[in-house]
């Protein structure tokens, strides 16, 4: 998420579908109202480096989003479930995981 959309809270509501779940790379589970106060609480960000997406539709409403993402000589895995079906696109699901240093990140 870039830092203009971190912080314009109304658009993290729109992003978030109402019933949305997170799990990070630290194992914790985070609901939409959790993630939006530690976001609101953030102040600065520096958005890691992003590669390697994969886009896959899985239904006519769900889309499986996948990256990797890199910052502070650290990497991780990423997944997204996107609901495509309504007017505008919003995240269900997100997971974070982290690649163990020294392993590749295949």
């Amino acid at each position: 998420m870039t830092l203009s959309t971190r912080s314009n809270g109304l658009r993290v509501r729109e992003l978030l579908h109402e019933d949305f779940v997170e799990i990070g790379r630290s194992g914790r589970r985070w609901t939409r109202d959790e993630l939006m106060a530690s976001i609101a609480e953030d102040g600065e960000y520096e958005a890691p480096g992003v590669s390697e997406w994969v886009f896959v539709q899985m239904s006519r409403e769900l889309m499986l989003v996948t990256y990797l993402a890199t910052a502070a000589n650290q990497k991780s895995r990423h997944a997204s479930l996107w609901d495509i079906g309504a007017e505008s696109p919003q995240m269900r699901f997100h997971q974070g995981t982290i690649v163990p240093g020294g392993q590749p990140a295949q």
